[in-house]
């Protein structure tokens, strides 16, 4: 009959060492992951913005309020609607 993996002697320390060394090279490589400057961010920011604005259609219920309809990237996240009230000041 064959043994399994789990027979060897030094199993607990196999397990061990793994539970240890899986947070410590994830920590290890988020801390040597270059962090994005504010420029970079604002650039990446402005290109999602642009692909969300790509196939958006605008639509406005009556004055004050705009709807927008996005598009959906997959079956799991389908097209939706968000409709915001636009501040209108008197005077």
């Amino acid at each position: 009959m064959r043994k399994s993996f789990l027979d060897h002697p030094d199993i607990v320390y196999i397990f061990a060492a793994y539970l240890i060394a899986m947070p410590l090279a994830a920590a290890l490589l988020t801390a040597c992951s270059k962090p994005d400057t504010p420029e970079e961010k604002a650039v990446s920011d402005e290109r999602h913005a642009a692909w969300l604005k790509e196939d958006m259609v605008t639509l406005s219920p009556r004055p004050g309020v705009e709807c927008y309809v996005i598009r959906g990237s997959s079956s799991s996240s389908p097209r939706t609607m968000s409709c915001i009230v636009i501040p209108t000041e008197t005077k």
